[in-house]
């Protein structure tokens, strides 16, 4: 009997190690599989259902609550956030083959759609009133199209600076304070609840844009040469990359377009 035993503790051992290689292909992959447990892996495995991939989303994206499905469960056509916020894809993802397959698909179409959802968005910003612009894009749109606006406001007035007006920065530091007082006006309007969310992110942010330009103001930073710019998060469309990129000091990043949808911002 004791050797009986042992025969099974191999068996057993070899069948989980058999078992952990398997998802272990299924995590490389996609990647993303290695933020859920084993148990939920296999139940989304153990199926044809494709919708079952739907309870571990927010395990699997930073903030995608669930997958709008086709007709039939075999498209993915939209993604929607925990605060119920929706966006539409551009190319419908076919779900076919493996789960692993198609679920790299819908990553790939998610970046792909909000790539050039914020390129137009942050085209616009610029040619609407700027409250008309908050209500009509995603709420990453609208936080991310204000810091690349900010940013290219403030090398502007460092421009200025050079060309003479020395209370550019001044005059800038007001424009941002106006702004606010808006958002606070639309704060204080009858707003449905997920424009609401949308304006109180973008409040946080504009704060800290106004506080920045207010220590400019105060310590006379003139130059975009000075440590105080050179340190900040600017965010910046790069025309010959055709792409987004975040400079601090000497670092250079690319963003993500990874799903944020309302999540809080604290600056």
């Amino acid at each position: 009997r004791l050797d009986t035993l042992r025969g099974l503790s191999d068996q057993l051992e070899q069948c989980q190690k058999s078992l952990t290689d398997y998802l272990d292909t299924k995590r490389n992959s996609f990647p993303r599989f290695f933020f859920i447990s084993d148990d939920e892996l296999l139940s989304i495995l153990g199926t044809s259902d494709p919708t079952s991939v739907q309870e571990h989303l927010l395990k699997l994206f930073d903030n995608c609550a669930l997958l709008g499905f086709g007709r039939g469960n075999k498209t993915v056509v939209a993604m929607t956030s925990s605060e119920s916020e929706k966006f539409d894809f551009r190319t419908q993802v076919q779900v076919e083959g493996a789960v692993e397959s198609w679920m790299t698909s819908v990553e790939a179409e998610m970046r792909k759609t909000l790539y050039t959802i914020t390129k137009e968005g942050t085209f616009y910003y610029a040619k609407k009133a700027r409250k008309q612009w908050i209500l009509e894009n995603l709420g990453m749109v609208v936080l991310v199209g204000s810091q690349i606006w900010w940013t290219w406001e403030v090398e502007d007035v460092f421009q200025r600076v050079r060309d003479g007006n020395k209370l550019a920065m001044k005059q800038f530091s007001q424009k941002l304070t106006a702004q606010l007082s808006e958002l606070v006006d639309m704060v204080r309007s009858d707003l449905q609840k997920l424009d609401r969310k949308k304006v109180n992110s973008l409040i946080i942010l504009d704060v800290h844009a106004r506080d920045i330009i207010d220590t400019f103001v105060r310590d006379s930073v003139l130059d975009h040469r000075e440590f105080a710019w050179e340190s900040q998060l600017r965010f910046l469309w790069n025309h010959a990359e055709d792409d987004m990129v975040i400079n601090q000091c000497t670092g250079l990043f690319r963003y993500g377009y990874e799903y944020m949808g309302l999540n809080g911002r604290l600056v």
